[in-house]
């Protein structure tokens, strides 16, 4: 496959692995080209996600040391032509609980030649030969062609997001709205209890059928002593400031809420609401008001904020619109699962 070559009337294109180190510049290049409204629209910058891959670049090799999985979190493929120009891409990277595709990018100059198949195919054989069991991958919903190409490699469409904006102007004169009587908001306390709760709580938030493709992972909650070590060394690489909370009915975990300001201009604020379907409609709103004002209050980046929901969430959606937010993509989930 690394000596696959394509002729065509610009010249001869080959693939290759890319070398993050040597590659980035030239990747980043590529995907400003490719991604521009969608990145424009979020208000995201490659280069700053990119600066941020390669803030944790030794301490990933220094994790790969122990875990093999780390050895590849940043690993890929390129089409280059004659020039040593790249003109496609994709990244192939291990996540912590399963393997994802990303960056599947073809300049407009090079589009209709299979690039993007052979790419993501050299991705699934790579993944494979390392033992993954679970590769998956977004796409945006209006992205007929590379939706069905996915779908023709075996990947199962399991959940769709939308993803939201609120432009930073609007983060001021957020109404106050107190928690419902019987809740109560509390600042997250990391503890075998709580980790036990927070797995139970995503359980019951993650449809049934989204769990017989995709089920919640207990690593997410309970995670491996080196991922545990090495955790306040990467929130300090990253610069990373996170208000969390947990929110409680009686002795009764129903909802996980977070807020992270944004670390530089490029890089959005971001909101992850985690709401027990059972409590949802009553939470929704006082939660909205909570994260925008815990962010009007404490960052001075004037960037977007951002927040996803599942697509299907019209309660979630409806609220989050009504505090000024709007609708940027619709983002369809795939998955391939990878037999024994």
């Amino acid at each position: 496959m690394m000596n696959a070559k394509i002729k065509t009337e610009k010249g001869e294109l080959k693939i290759r692995e890319w070398d993050f180190e040597k590659d980035h510049e030239d990747v980043i290049k590529l995907l400003d080209i490719v991604f521009e409204k969608e990145l424009e629209s979020k208000g995201l910058n490659v280069k700053v996600i990119f600066d941020e891959f390669k803030s944790i670049l030794p301490l990933m090799k220094f994790m790969g040391v122990f875990s093999k999985n780390f050895k590849h979190t940043l690993d890929g493929y390129v089409f280059e032509n004659e020039d040593g120009e790249i003109v496609a891409s994709v990244n192939i990277g291990y996540g912590i609980f399963h393997w994802e595709v990303a960056m599947v990018a073809t300049h407009p100059d090079y589009r209709r030649r299979g690039l993007a198949r052979q790419l993501v195919t050299a991705s699934i054989v790579h993944a494979k030969e390392l033992g993954a069991k679970l590769i998956v991958l977004e796409v945006l919903d209006i992205n007929e062609p590379a939706y069905k190409l996915y779908r023709s490699l075996g990947f199962v469409h399991y959940d769709s997001l939308t993803r939201l904006k609120l432009d930073f102007g609007k983060l001021s004169d957020i109404p106050s709205i107190a928690l419902p009587e019987g809740y109560e908001l509390r600042e997250f306390t990391r503890s075998k209890t709580t980790n036990q709760a927070r797995y139970d709580l995503d359980m019951r938030v993650t449809p049934e059928d989204v769990q017989v493709f995709h089920p919640v992972d207990r690593k997410k909650y309970f995670k491996p002593l080196m991922i545990r070590m090495v955790r306040p060394i990467a929130k300090i690489l990253l610069k990373m400031k996170r208000f969390n909370w947990l929110i409680y009915y009686g002795d009764n975990l129903v909802g996980d809420v977070a807020v992270y300001p944004s670390r530089k201009e490029g890089s959005p604020h971001r909101i992850d609401l985690m709401l027990d379907p059972a409590h949802s409609e009553i939470l929704s709103e006082p939660m909205i008001s909570h994260c925008l004002m815990t962010l009007s209050n404490n960052t001075t980046n004037e960037v977007n904020t951002l927040v996803e929901f599942r697509t299907s969430d019209a309660k979630q959606l409806d609220t989050t619109r009504k505090y000024g937010f709007v609708d940027v993509e619709i983002m369809h989930l795939l998955g391939l699962k990878i037999e024994e």
